[in-house]
């Protein structure tokens, strides 16, 4: 049983993008795969392009597809990817009970925890609040002015 051997074909324009895309990309992640396009256009075929990468002959053909339908900006990774962050420094009302908080309780995190968790409704670690104060923290800031 023979499969259909599928390959992209660029235009001199596309493959000028994928390459610069493959030479200055700047995650890691995007520039292979923009390789994996590339190569198709040069005639390797999608299990030659799978086993060099080690990766499934159907993650190769799932970029492909994304390629062909959004062009070079669908090997860019989507958003969305990851957990969610429980403090966030854009909601207004997460940054107020923050700093209140921390106003009230300067030497001890440990009750801003317990109001944190209370009112969020998540476990919250002391780590995260931590890198989160750290993200409000400006510049020059001064506590107690």
């Amino acid at each position: 049983m023979s499969a259909h051997k599928r390959y992209i074909k660029l235009s001199e324009e596309q493959r000028k993008a994928l390459e610069h895309g493959f030479k200055s990309g700047s995650k890691s992640i995007f520039r292979q795969r923009c390789h994996y396009v590339l190569m198709s256009d040069q005639g390797y075929e999608i299990p030659q392009i799978a086993e060099l990468y080690r990766v499934t002959r159907q993650l190769v053909a799932r970029w492909f597809n994304r390629y062909e339908e959004q062009g070079i900006m669908g090997l860019h990774t989507g958003k969305g990817r990851g957990e969610k962050p429980i403090l966030r420094l854009d909601n207004a009302e997460h940054v107020k009970s923050v700093t209140t908080l921390v106003e009230q309780h300067a030497q001890d995190l440990n009750p801003v925890l317990v109001a944190l968790e209370k009112s969020l409704g998540q476990p919250l670690s002391k780590r995260t609040l931590h890198r989160f104060l750290k993200k409000l923290a400006t510049p020059g800031s001064v506590s107690g002015e």
